[in-house]
């Protein structure tokens, strides 16, 4: 009988953190949008498919097309409901959106706006200031006695 864990393979997980999309005049589309559902069922299967998100399982999921980074989440419940997201690296999920099958292609359209906006309106990373001088990449050759 082998020792307990020994076979075993750790597996790292990647925990990434799930914020909601905010328009210029402080509106949450998605927040909105879930809260305004009348399942309740269907907010809880949204809350916990995002939750899974923010452990690494997007589940079933798919790129949109034409959508620069936008995501879609299917989620299966009730007419099938959909979250609209980016990722950002290995930390961040932008939820923008969510709609039913029957709304899909308006809310995409949607969705892809909001990116647009939060793209646009994103602060821009500056690369960091060199010191005066050289390049940190060449070192300056020191003329010395042999």
């Amino acid at each position: 009988m082998a020792e307990k864990g020994r076979n075993l393979v750790t597996i790292p997980v990647v925990e990434r953190k799930a914020q909601e999309y905010k328009t210029q005049d402080g509106s949450v589309p998605f927040r909105d949008w879930l809260v305004d559902l009348k399942d309740a069922r269907a907010k809880a299967k949204i809350t916990r498919a995002v939750t899974q998100m923010e452990s690494g399982n997007f589940g079933d999921h798919k790129p949109i097309t034409d959508g620069n980074g936008l995501q879609e989440r299917r989620i299966d419940c009730g007419p099938g409901y959909r979250i609209y997201y980016i990722t950002e690296g290995d930390e961040l999920i932008i939820l923008f959106a969510g709609s039913d099958k029957p709304d899909q292609q308006a809310a995409i359209g949607v969705a892809k706006d909001y990116l647009a906006d939060y793209k646009a309106r994103k602060p821009k990373v500056s690369p960091p200031q060199q010191k005066a001088g050289h390049p940190p990449s060449k070192r300056r050759k020191h003329k010395g006695k042999k």
